[in-house]
């Protein structure tokens, strides 16, 4: 069998217009895995928000490109090319949503001749709303072909490793890790909460530090998600006499609106509002060597 390896990502817009960024942001919230509502309710419900967050979208994703492309579509791409590279084995980038989908991404490469596949999705922690949403879009995808796929590597020691190294200048400060919120609803018969709490433990253990406070982000409407989020955190901490903060952002394998605007903007600016006075953002493992690394090893663990 010849086989290919695949990188699975969440995606972006085809491009910075502000129509392209509402046809993504509805594409995205139309997935019943994301937003948990009857079907016509959610695609209704997910034109309504694509529509009135398309604009600040845009806006934000234009203050991050990197050499004028999303980041997480730069860094996923060159993250595999750095894969194939350093395996020999051929290995594409494919994202869920936008452009170069899986079902896309699979295509091309039967086409090319493979017949056997790897994915691995770039999120670390096995959550219902990302990971076992790649799952069935790959599975769909390459139906009849030979398929793996690895639902979490969220303990796996170069993944420890390359987050712990990331962390190695920032000294004594404070440290928050910070992870995508889901609603609470998605946690019936799923490891995510765990898996990001496992996460942190061994994180903690590489690091030789006794504790890391662990925020929730990204939360969207008003339902019931896992709390608290991290900016209420780097408030607190902040009113509390805490000057100095670093936060890491575990769960994310790709830099992206998430964790350049969220976290490396809004809420340093949040902590320095409240009274903090150094805040660090530590980098997304992204295209760095350490991480291709490690997908080649997980690669090849999967055989």
């Amino acid at each position: 069998m010849a086989k290919a390896q695949i990188i699975v990502n969440l995606g972006a817009p085809s491009d910075f217009s502000r129509g392209a960024a509402e046809n993504f942001l509805g594409e995205f919230l139309s997935d019943p895995y994301i937003l948990p509502l009857p079907g016509f309710l959610r695609r209704g419900a997910a034109r309504i928000i694509a529509r009135r967050r398309a604009e600040r979208y845009v806006a934000a994703a234009k203050s991050i490109a990197v050499g004028g492309e999303f980041p997480v579509v730069h860094y996923t791409e060159s993250l595999a090319e750095k894969v194939r590279r350093m395996s020999g084995v051929p290995t594409y980038a494919a994202f869920c949503f936008g452009r170069s989908r899986i079902a896309d991404v699979v295509s091309r490469a039967m086409g090319e001749g493979f017949d056997s596949f790897r994915f691995i999705p770039a999120y670390p922690q096995n959550s219902l709303s990302m990971t076992q949403s790649a799952k069935i879009s790959a599975c769909s995808a390459a139906r009849g072909a030979d398929l793996k796929f690895l639902d979490s590597y969220c303990s796996h020691p170069l993944y420890i490793g390359a987050l712990a190294e990331s962390l190695s200048e920032i000294g004594d400060s404070a440290v928050v890790a910070s992870f995508h919120s889901v609603p609470l609803s998605h946690l019936k018969g799923s490891p995510y909460a765990s898996e990001c709490e496992k996460t942190v433990g061994l994180l903690c253990e590489k690091t030789g530090r006794k504790n890391m406070l662990l925020g929730w982000q990204s939360k969207m409407g008003k339902g019931k998600w896992l709390e608290p989020s991290t900016e209420e955190i780097l408030r607190k901490i902040a009113a509390r006499g805490v000057r100095r903060v670093a936060v890491v952002c575990p769960g994310f394998s790709c830099d992206c609106t998430e964790t350049l605007v969220e976290i490396c903007a809004e809420a340093r600016a949040s902590f320095l509002e409240s009274g903090g006075k150094d805040f660090t953002y530590c980098p997304c493992l992204n295209d760095s060597d350490a991480h291709a690394e490690m997908f080649c090893k997980l690669f090849e663990e999967m055989k």
